[in-house]
């Protein structure tokens, strides 16, 4: 049997290990749901639901990626074989348009069911789905998290992606006539998503697909800019014009990233929806970046500046994939086979038992030829060899449709003063959103005492009826292109989103994520009589109509789980795809492009270690604290 495009040979003893564990787990989940079996047998469970998702759940929607897309071109010199390229290009060097800036997002069920139905576009109306399902009566507190968590999420999605649109009153928006509580008569007005225009098949036009403004690696483009350009400014010293020394982003005197003088924002790789949770992410991984390259240029000699900066910049993407991979999501999905599944992911069996170090000797020493794609288990997926599983690599239309986390966000913060634990003040999320993000700064905060401050505040669980208040109706600046303002109920426009775009509705993205559908309104509700009762009037009795956002906050969890089991079977396809296709975090995470001191920096660095090296002030934040997305120790008051 000939082998699928995209897939990487695989040893015998992946094959029979996949074909024994999904037979057996099939058979076990007919009675027991994985979450509910013992730990080790759960971990298994996943492992056998990755393997079948694989099989069965990744679907191509892109042409040709051998050729450049618009906007991005290859770079012929060799520098683009040892590093990442702005726009995400030549990533896989047979397929070097794989992933970059204009390539289509892939989907995780069948195109011929993904067709907008336009008939039901509007039906129930988003705006009466917002109210009465959606909008936070009261804040649900999210106690096993603290407030980076959320900011941490944002800060991820700004990386992965974003759907091109078309311009606003083109003749091709979408309206929503006003229902629910919606303030503005003329109901809300958005604009649509657009398809890619070049089509590429006959699917195309009635199972239309959408291209990526972003890379759509593990790149840190939001921190980095998405071309050369954006890179090279970013690097620039707004007051001499010349590139900042030894490969650094500029940072201002006080440690905070420049502003633009036009427009008063502050200026990244990507800085929409900003706030203040996003200003210390990005200001706080700029510092890492630069830290990295000082011991590059102390531990590497013969490095020019743009190579420090480019080996940095791979080093701070794997630190930023490491964090997320078994920090982030152990932290969030706190199940007790979710901790070595993880770190299985990224270190392997050896590496959760014996360290990480321990599994990348030994990565080194087992030929993949060998072990094929088992070698991901015994050391992990760096060092492992690279492999699409039969689709090219794409972040995919239901991956982002999980990925609308918005009930984390708080309606305000509170800023404690981290040397007492006195509060410095209280500020609506509107009064530290966009140009406001730097408020507290101004009212006398300092950086320390807002990490503290996040670090001490819950975010909102992810559940029905807590979607934050401020974000079903808030206005947006102006668009730089036409100056156009929008007030926007976002609960109403995340579930726009999703039904434009063809992904199913919540009993059908069970049905082709191999889980069972719901049977009635009571168990869609968990029990809970008074939300039946109100799903069913708002859905008119049709139980199909159910939007999977509604659907997934709805859920019952799992033991530990911040989300859906529903959304985490996107997840487990999808968390190790985003390692395992990418070369610099399998074929070529090595010395040769990383150096020896960049590979023992990510090995002993996490989210708590990049905290420290910059706020070292902090340290007594983390006493007791397992997982740095865990709520922070207090500072004991004198």
């Amino acid at each position: 049997m000939p082998e699928k495009p995209y897939t990487k040979r695989r040893s015998f003893l992946a094959d029979f290990v996949d074909w024994a564990i999904v037979r057996h787990f099939r058979r076990v989940n007919e009675t027991t749901q994985w979450h509910l079996l013992p730990t080790w047998k759960a971990l298994l469970n996943l492992v056998a639901f990755r393997a079948e998702l694989r099989e069965h759940n990744l679907y191509d929607t892109d042409g040709d990626l051998t050729t450049p897309k618009p906007g991005c071109p290859f770079d012929p010199d060799p520098p683009a074989r040892t590093m990442r390229t702005a726009s995400g290009t030549q990533n896989d060097l047979q397929y070097p348009a794989m992933g970059c800036r204009g390539s289509r997002l892939g989907r995780n069920v069948p195109r011929n069911i993904t067709a907008p139905d336009s008939a039901a576009l509007l039906r129930p109306n988003p705006l009466l789905v917002s109210e009465r399902l959606l909008a936070r009566k009261e804040f649900k507190p999210a106690t096993s998290l603290n407030l980076l968590a959320a900011a941490w999420i944002q800060f991820q999605v700004h990386d992965w992606f974003g759907h091109e649109r078309e311009d606003l009153n083109s003749g091709k928006d979408l309206h929503v006539p006003r229902d629910g509580d919606w303030p503005i008569e003329e109901g809300l007005t958005i604009p649509r998503t657009k398809p890619d225009p070049e089509r590429l098949s006959e699917l195309d036009d009635t199972y239309p697909a959408y291209r990526n403004e972003d890379p759509q690696w593990w790149d840190a483009s939001q921190i980095y800019g998405e071309t050369e350009e954006e890179t090279r400014k970013l690097r620039t010293s707004p007051e001499t014009g010349q590139l900042c020394p030894a490969g650094h982003l500029y940072l201002d005197k006080n440690g905070f990233l420049p502003v633009d003088p036009k427009t008063g924002s502050t200026v990244s790789g990507f800085n929409d929806n900003w706030w203040l949770g996003l200003e210390i992410l990005h200001t706080l991984f700029a510092k890492e970046h630069n830290a990295i390259c000082d011991n590059l240029k102390r531990c590497e000699s013969g490095l020019s500046d743009d190579e420090i900066f480019e080996k940095a910049r791979l080093i701070n993407c794997a630190i930023l994939a490491k964090i997320h991979t078994v920090e982030w999501t152990p932290g969030i999905l706190s199940h007790p086979a979710i901790q070595p599944a993880l770190n299985m992911n990224w270190k392997g069996l050896v590496g959760h038992c014996l360290g990480e170090n321990v599994a990348r000797a030994l990565g080194r020493l087992l030929p993949n030829r060998l072990l094929g794609s088992f070698k991901d288990t015994i050391t992990g997926i760096p060092l492992s060899q690279t492999d699409h599983h039969g689709a090219p690599y794409a972040l995919t239309e239901e991956f982002t449709a999980v990925y609308r986390l918005h009930p984390l966000i708080p309606d305000e913060v509170e800023v404690k003063n981290s040397r007492t634990d006195d509060t410095r003040g209280r500020f609506e999320m509107v009064d530290i959103a966009f140009l406001n993000a730097r408020n507290p700064f101004k009212a006398g905060a300092s950086m320390d005492d807002v990490i503290y401050s996040f670090g001490r505040a819950h975010p909102g669980a992810i559940t029905i009826q807590n979607f934050p208040r401020f974000l079903r109706n808030f206005e947006l600046p102006p668009d730089p292109k036409t100056g156009i303002k929008q007030r926007l109920d976002l609960a109403a426009v995340d579930i726009l989103r999703d039904r434009e775009r063809g992904v199913p509705r919540y009993n059908e993205f069970r049905r082709q994520l191999r889980k069972e559908p719901v049977r009635d309104w009571n168990e869609l509700a968990g029990g809970n009589r008074e939300l039946a009762k109100e799903l069913e009037s708002v859905y008119q009795g049709k139980l199909e109509d159910v939007d999977t956002m509604v659907g997934m906050f709805c859920e019952p969890l799992p033991q530990g789980f911040g989300f859906s089991d529903t959304a985490f079977r996107i997840f487990i396809l999808m968390a190790s795809r985003r390692l395992k296709s990418d070369r610099f975090f399998t074929t070529d995470y090595r010395e040769e492009f990383y150096t020896k001191s960049g590979l023992k920096w990510i090995a002993c660095t996490g989210m708590k270690e990049v905290i420290l090296r910059h706020h070292p002030e902090l340290d007594f934040a983390f006493e007791g604290v397992r997982n740095p997305f865990s709520p922070w120790a207090a500072r004991a008051k004198s």
